[in-house]
């Protein structure tokens, strides 16, 4: 068994034979197009299930819980779609759009979505400062730093929407909440499978009517 299933096991999270050849076309295309587009850095196929796949996989128990079942989340800066397509193959009740603004690396994400088959997976090509809409849950993971980035993303949140950002040393975190007003804040240990690195999710929540 491979590093990839042997860590959605410990991870407990449920999959098949169709999540799972999901999951490896979207690895064949990352190892496909990443010599021309720079997606990711890894060194072999483990290396990109464990940094990568697992790390984004890690975090779904998280995002399932701040949902409560609603059907409907953005991941913003979604890069070589980490989180976003690892989250919609693991989620496929879930709707996802994935904003993007660099053209060659939409081109990129248009191919994963119609090669792994992701019916709820829809695609924006624009910077998130551009974009309209209000969504339940935004999440990112090696984005711009919180304070750079929370204005624009709180206004595209459902009035009791929340924040969930993939972080990694707590101390980093910590830095970065403390310039942050009108938001609830609660960091959440994640243990990636193999990997033996600090991870971390952080979920804020508006409040006092934070514009």
């Amino acid at each position: 068994m491979e590093a990839l299933e042997e860590g959605l096991k410990a991870l407990g999270l449920a999959y098949d034979d169709g999540i799972l050849a999901k999951l490896n076309t979207y690895m064949d295309e990352i190892a496909l197009f990443n010599p021309s587009l720079k997606l990711v850095s890894y060194k072999d196929r483990d290396e990109l299930s464990v940094r990568h796949i697992l790390d984004c996989a890690a975090g779904v128990p998280v995002i399932r819980a701040e949902l409560g079942g609603r059907g409907k989340a953005a991941d913003f800066g979604s890069g070589a779609g980490l989180p976003g397509i690892v989250l919609a193959i693991l989620m496929p009740d879930v709707e996802f759009v994935l904003v993007e603004r660099m053209s060659r690396r939409i081109g990129f994400l248009r191919n994963v979505v119609l090669r792994c088959s992701l019916g709820n997976v829809e695609l924006w090509d624009d910077d998130i400062r551009k974009v309209s809409g209000n969504f339940p849950l935004v999440t990112f993971r090696a984005f711009r730093p919180i304070t750079e980035v929370i204005r624009p993303v709180s206004s595209l949140l459902d009035e009791d929407g929340c924040i969930c950002a993939y972080k990694a040393k707590k101390s980093y975190i910590d830095v970065e909440i403390r310039e942050i007003e009108g938001f609830s804040c609660k960091i959440v240990d994640l243990s990636v499978p193999f990997l033996d690195e600090e991870r971390r999710m952080l979920v804020m929540h508006k409040q006092g009517g934070f514009q």
